[in-house]
C-alpha cells in the first residue's frame, strides 16, 4: 500500500491489463519489447496501439531521435534503456530527451524508466512526462520518489506529529513484508501496535523521548507480527522540517535483525556456559580439598553452597533433605538466598502443576535442569523464581550408589544456564559430596555405640542354593564380604549340612556366582570362597553406614542383619535397599546398644586370647624386622633367640597372626 496521491503500484501494473487511467506508460518486456501501452501515451504521441506493441523499444524510442548524431545511435535514451534491461535488482532513472511522434516531429519528454526484478514477467516500465514547468517537475520528482520508497527493500514509514497520537500517514511494502500488517489496517494509527509483552519498556521510553525531542533515534525492540510471531526490530527515526525547520514528519525505517541478534545470544551463551564451566570446575576443586578436613555432613552441605554461591556464575545454592513420605523437602544448608524464601520450595505442587526442578529431582533420582524459567508453564514456584532474578536451575541428587542422602539446588541469573559440559560438571558433585557424606556417616557409625538392628528377609526360588537349605538341615552362613573394582565382590561362605561336590554342583548353576572354590572341608561341611558379578547385598549394607551382624540362609530364605547409626532415616535404607533388590523385605527394626572398644581394652582382650609362647613369637618378630621387607631377620635367627626350633617358632606366629586378625576383622576364634 502506498500513499493515497501517489500512483499505483508499478508491481500491480506490471500484471494487469494497463487502461487509459494510468499515466503515459510504456511497458517493457525481457527481450526490450514493447509488452503494453496506456491510452494517455498514444493519445500524447499520436501513434496507435498496433504500431508500438510487439516492436523493439530501442528502435522506436531512440533509434532515430533529434539528438541522433552521424548516425551514432548510442544516444542518453538508449543507453538508460538498455541499462534498465540490464538491472539486477528495482531500480529508477530519469532521462530528459526527446522522443518521435506520429506527426513526423519531436518532442521533450522526461523520461522515468523503472526496472523490475530480472524474474519477473515484465522487465520495467517507461514513463513519460511532458516538460510542464517547474510544477510538472516537481509532481514527477514527488512521484519518482514516492515509487522508490515504495519499492525499497527495507520497511519505511511516515508520521504525522502535527496530529493527535502522532499517526502513521504511509507505510510502503516493505513495511507489509516485515509486520504483515497491509497498509489499511495501520494508517491511522501510533505504530505502538507492534509491541507487546516482551518489549522492553525502557527502549520504547528511549524512543519516545527523542520524537518527543524531535531528534534521531536508532533502537532495537522485541515486535511483534500480525500473525503474533516475535521479531527484533532495528529502528531508526529521523525528523523531516520544512523550510521553516518546523518538525512536519517523522520518517522510520525498520530492519528484522533477528536473525543477528540470535546469533549473537547463542555466542554470548556459549561464552556464559564456558565461563560457568571453567567455574564449575574450579568449585569442584576446592570442594574436594575442603573436603579432606571437614569430619561433618553439616560442615560438607554448608562448604558446597557457599562455594557455588560465591561464584560469579551461580546466584545461590541450598541442600534440602527429603521426606517422601510427606512430599517435603526441609532446608539443611543454604548460601545466596534468604531461607525463609524457600517455602515455595518445600511442598510438592502436585501433578497438574509444574513442579520446582528439586521436587523432580525426588521423584525421578536424576539431574533435573530449567535452562529458560521464562518459556516453563505458569506455576508458584516459577513466578517465585523469576520473581528473585533466577533464569535458570539445575537440582541434583546427592547421593551415594542407590542410597538418596539430600537435593542440592543451584540458582542462576544467566538464560539457557546448566546446558551441555556444564550440565555433566554439576552432576559430577552428586557423587563427590555424597561419597564425602557417606564416608563421614560410615565413620560416625563405627563410633557410636546406640545403633539400630535392620532385619531383611530375601526368598529367590531360582537360586539353587536357596533351594538347597529349603526342606533340609542344610544352612549357608556369610561370613564375610570383601568389595572389589567393577561393583564385584568375593564372599566366604561356611556351609553346614552339604559337602563341598553338592556346594559345588549348585553354585554351578548359579548365575549370580562366576567364581568358587573350596577352602577347607570339615566333616559337616566346607568353607568355601565365591565371586560375585554384582555387588551383593552384605556389601551394599555397608556403604550405607551399615555393619552386617549375620547373614545366613535357611529354610530356603536369606536372612540379613545389619546394624545402622540411629539417626539414619530407616525407611531411607529400606527404600534404597528394595530399590536394588526387589525381592527384599524390612522384617523387623530394633535398638541395641554395641560396645566400643578402646585401644587398652582390644589390647587386653587380645592378650587373653594369645598364649605367652604366641605372644612372644609375635612380639620378638615385630621388634627383629620380621614383617619389613627386605626382612631384617629370618624365622631361624629369631627361633634361635627365643630358645625354640624354627618349626615351633612358625607355628606359634602363624596362630597368633590368626587370632590378631581375627580380633581386629571380626572378634573370632580362627586359630583351629
Amino acid at each position: 500500500m502506498t500513499h493515497q496521491d501517489s500512483p499505483t503500484d508499478g508491481r500491480r501494473i506490471a500484471s494487469e491489463s494497463p487502461d487509459a487511467t494510468h499515466r503515459c506508460t510504456i511497458w517493457l518486456k525481457t527481450d526490450g519489447t514493447i509488452a503494453a501501452v496506456t491510452d494517455l501515451f498514444l493519445e500524447t504521441t499520436g501513434y496507435s496501439r498496433e504500431e508500438f506493441v510487439g516492436q523493439d523499444a530501442l528502435s522506436l524510442l531512440a533509434g532515430d531521435t533529434a539528438d541522433t548524431v552521424d548516425g551514432d545511435e548510442d544516444t542518453p535514451l538508449a543507453k538508460a534503456i538498455q541499462r534498465l534491461l540490464d538491472a539486477d535488482t528495482i531500480s529508477v532513472e530519469t532521462v530528459e530527451t526527446e522522443v518521435p511522434t506520429a506527426d513526423g516531429g519531436y518532442a521533450s519528454f522526461a523520461l522515468d524508466l523503472i526496472s523490475r526484478p530480472p524474474d519477473e514477467e515484465f522487465r520495467g516500465s517507461v514513463g513519460i512526462q511532458p516538460d510542464e514547468g517547474k510544477q510538472g517537475i516537481r509532481d514527477r520528482e514527488l512521484w519518482v520518489k514516492t515509487r522508490a520508497m515504495d519499492d525499497a527493500s527495507i520497511a519505511l514509514c511516515l508520521t504525522d506529529p502535527n496530529r493527535p497520537d502522532n499517526p502513521l500517514i504511509y507505510v510502503n511494502n516493505g513495511f507489509e513484508e516485515v509486520t504483515g500488517y497491509t497498509a489499511e489496517e495501520v494508517v491511522g494509527q501510533n505504530c505502538r501496535f507492534l509491541q507487546g509483552a516482551g518489549t522492553d519498556p525502557e527502549t520504547v521510553d528511549q524512543l519516545r523521548e527523542a520524537v518527543d525531542e524531535g531528534e534521531h533515534a536508532s533502537v532495537e525492540l522485541k515486535n511483534y507480527r500480525k500473525d503474533g510471531t516475535p521479531f527484533w526490530n532495528q529502528v531508526e527515526v529521523v525528523p523531516i522540517r520544512d523550510e521553516d525547520g518546523e518538525i512536519v514528519h517523522f520518517l522510520g525505517t525498520q530492519r528484522d535483525v533477528t536473525e543477528r541478534k540470535q546469533r549473537e545470544r547463542q555466542l554470548r551463551e556459549q561464552r556464559e556456559q564456558l565461563v560457568a564451566l571453567d567455574q564449575i570446575n574450579r568449585i569442584i576443586r576446592s570442594i574436594n580439598s575442603a573436603l579432606v578436613s571437614i569430619s561433618t555432613r553439616e560442615e560438607v552441605e554448608e562448604i558446597v553452597c557457599e562455594r557455588l554461591a560465591d561464584s560469579p556464575s551461580y546466584a545461590a545454592a541450598w541442600i534440602g533433605e527429603v521426606n517422601s513420605a510427606r512430599g517435603t523437602i526441609t532446608r539443611r544448608a543454604s548460601a545466596g538466598i534468604d531461607a525463609s524464601a524457600l517455602d515455595s520450595e518445600n511442598t510438592d505442587e502436585g501433578d497438574d502443576q509444574f513442579a520446582s526442578p528439586a521436587m523432580e529431582a525426588t521423584r525421578t533420582q536424576d539431574v533435573e535442569v530449567v535452562t529458560d524459567l521464562e518459556n516453563e508453564p505458569e506455576s508458584e514456584w516459577r513466578s517465585w523464581a523469576l520473581e528473585h532474578g533466577y533464569r535458570s536451575a539445575a537440582a541434583v541428587p546427592i547421593g551415594f550408589q542407590e542410597f538418596q542422602y539430600d537435593i542440592l539446588t543451584i540458582y542462576s541469573e544467566r538464560e539457557h544456564g546448566f546446558s551441555g559440559q556444564e550440565r555433566d560438571a554439576v552432576t559430577q558433585l552428586r557423587e563427590i559430596v555424597g561419597h564425602a557424606i557417606n564416608a563421614i556417616e560410615r565413620k560416625e557409625a563405627l563410633l557410636d555405640n546406640i545403633v539400630v538392628e535392620l532385619e531383611f528377609v530375601m526368598r529367590d526360588p531360582n537360586s539353587p542354593l536357596f533351594a538347597a537349605t529349603d526342606d533340609s538341615d542344610c544352612t549357608v552362613t556369610y561370613e564375610r564380604t570383601i568389595p572389589l573394582a567393577d561393583d564385584k565382590a568375593i564372599q566366604f561362605i561356611r556351609v553346614h549340612g552339604m559337602g563341598w561336590e553338592e556346594v559345588q554342583s549348585a553354585l554351578t548353576d548359579d548365575p549370580s556366582v562366576d567364581h568358587a572354590r573350596v577352602v577347607s572341608e570339615q566333616e559337616d561341611g566346607c568353607l568355601v570362597e565365591i565371586r560375585s558379578p554384582e555387588t551383593p547385598i552384605t556389601s551394599k549394607l555397608a556403604t550405607y553406614g551399615g555393619q552386617v551382624a549375620e547373614a545366613v540362609v535357611e529354610d530356603g530364605e536369606f536372612r540379613v542383619v545389619v546394624e545402622v547409626p540411629h539417626e539414619i532415616d530407616i525407611r531411607e535404607i529400606a527404600t534404597a535397599v528394595q530399590r536394588a533388590y526387589p525381592d527384599a523385605e524390612l522384617v523387623a527394626q530394633r535398638s541395641t546398644t554395641r560396645s566400643v572398644q578402646t585401644l587398652k581394652q582390644f589390647q587386653s582382650a587380645l592378650a587373653s586370647r594369645l598364649t605367652d609362647k604366641q605372644q612372644a613369637a609375635l612380639e620378638a618378630a615385630f621388634a627383629a624386622g620380621y614383617f619389613t621387607w627386605p626382612r631384617e631377620s629370618t624365622g631361624e635367627e629369631i627361633a634361635e633367640g627365643l630358645g625354640i626350633a624354627p618349626a615351633t617358632f612358625h607355628e606359634h606366629l602363624r596362630n597368633g597372626l590368626a587370632q590378631l586378625l581375627g580380633a581386629a576383622l571380626e572378634g573370632t576364634d580362627r586359630s583351629d
